[in-house]
């Protein structure tokens, strides 16, 4: 049952009494309203801090407002944070005071109302995120998202490229000759044009401690989603933290022996996008791409996630992850220059982790991995099957990878968690045959709910 806290304070004595008050609530939300009143003796004051989830994970801040000074605005925006005109039900609670009784649910209505309810721009408004979601679950007995109309951004706006799903070509990538960190691939043009968009060459090395000690892995469906890839280590057992949307297409991917996981074809107005095949009709598909056409500054920013008519479609675990709407305008900014300067770059460009050397070890009841993909601007020498890195233009991208992820975190995370596991994965696979193939069997039992993944993209 959700529970309305409040607390006194007088300004002559320094304890605080609660008091709880429960609450009806529409039964599609789950709500926590917390309600701190403060009291001054010159002049008297209360103030209000409510926050609300559409799921348990998922708490955001709604307002802060004095309501003996501050009044709502209304504006016809966008809703910023949710569905509010179902979202609080204060009709039998009795407050011990009946003006702040009076107020509260003043205020109340106006947060009811079919209209977004804002703070007024002088009383310091809170940051925003985007809160209209499609959530997407492993289990089959949901709704497939796959049946409503996609497209990465909002529909007719400025620069969202259309979702257009369809049997395209299915990526079949396997870099010959592969050293464990993948170096080579960075001198060989040949390779390198393989996939224009993400190769997944490095295999992960344990940290010291670690060093010499078989790994076993497993996948417990009874355990939470999220803490499912289990590693016993001598006598430590530890944790992935990777969510079965993210888990299950990669096991698949290093199963194959595959190393590229997309590439796009920009062809005049449209985008011709090939998946390998463990990323076709997943979620984690569509990170992929986005990924792949963020360094050129096309649909870059948070603004531009996947969503259908419901709203941004984000897996278990990602929308607690979403920067607010201040961070990403604030990113996109600084990183304008230098998405200029991608856009009119080298021809040629890949997200890679070739050279990195990922290390893992456990740490407490968790499986830590490090190292980090890169964005790697390249071209053709004019002889020969060398390559001509843009190095000023790489190193700019590395150095500004943090305002990349301010701006798509959930895009750029994804892709960090991807190539740390798929490291790790290859791995396992290459040093313990026999529980790699036990691994693969039980993980290839779990069914994901099949999310649209495009052949073509348009304007």
């Amino acid at each position: 049952m959700p529970i309305l806290k409040l607390t006194w304070r007088e300004s002559c004595k320094e304890s605080a009494i609660p008091l709880f008050l429960s609450t009806l609530f529409h039964t599609s939300l789950i709500l926590v309203l917390a309600l701190t009143i403060a009291v001054e003796h010159q002049p008297e004051r209360s103030t209000l801090s409510a926050t609300f989830a559409s799921q348990p994970t998922d708490v955001e801040e709604l307002c802060t407002t004095d309501f003996a000074n501050s009044k709502l605005a209304m504006s016809d925006e966008p809703e910023p944070f949710g569905v509010q005109e179902e979202m609080i039900a204060l009709e039998q609670v009795a407050l011990t005071d009946t003006e702040l009784s009076s107020q509260l649910k003043s205020v109340v209505s106006a947060v009811e109302a079919p209209k977004t309810a804002r703070i007024d721009p002088g009383l310091n408004p809170q940051p925003t995120r985007r809160s209209k979601v499609t959530q997407v679950s492993t289990s089959t007995n949901v709704a497939s998202a796959n049946q409503k109309s996609l497209s990465f951004g909002k529909k007719n706006a400025v620069g969202t490229r259309q979702i257009v799903p369809g049997p395209g070509p299915t990526l079949e990538v396997i870099v010959p000759g592969l050293d464990p960190l993948g170096t080579s691939v960075l001198s060989q043009a040949s390779n390198l044009s393989l996939t224009g968009g993400a190769m997944m060459v490095s295999t992960a090395w344990p940290a010291p401690a670690l060093a010499g000690t078989p790994l076993r892995f497993s996948y417990d469906a009874s355990k939470a989603d999220g803490r499912r890839l289990v590693i016993v280590a001598g006598a430590q057992t530890a944790t992935l933290p990777i969510y079965d949307w993210e888990l299950l297409p990669l096991a698949k991917f290093v199963d194959s022996g595959h190393n590229g996981a997309v590439s796009i074809h920009m062809l005049g107005n449209h985008e011709k996008v090939s998946l390998d095949a463990a990323f076709e009709q997943t979620l984690l598909g569509l990170r992929f791409i986005q990924a792949d056409m963020m360094p050129r500054g096309i649909i870059m920013s948070q603004e531009f996630l996947p969503q259908d008519e419901s709203g941004v479609i984000v897996g278990p675990g990602e929308q607690e992850r979403l920067s607010t709407d201040e961070q990403v305008e604030s990113a996109v900014k600084e990183l304008k220059p230098l998405m200029a300067k991608t856009r009119n770059g080298a021809p040629f460009s890949v997200l890679t982790d070739a050279s990195i050397r990922f290390v893992f070890a456990i740490e407490g009841t968790e499986m830590v991995i490090t190292g980090t993909p890169y964005f790697f601007f390249w071209e053709p020498a004019n002889k020969g099957d060398q390559v001509v890195p843009r190095k000023a233009l790489n190193d700019a991208l590395k150095k500004a990878w943090p305002q990349i992820k301010q701006a798509n975190p959930l895009v750029i995370e994804s892709m960090e968690r991807s190539f740390r596991t798929v490291a790790l994965l290859r791995y396992q696979k290459q040093k313990s045959t026999d529980n790699w193939n036990s691994f693969v069997q039980q993980v290839s039992k779990v069914n994901l709910v099949p999310v649209a993944t495009p052949a073509v993209l348009t304007n």
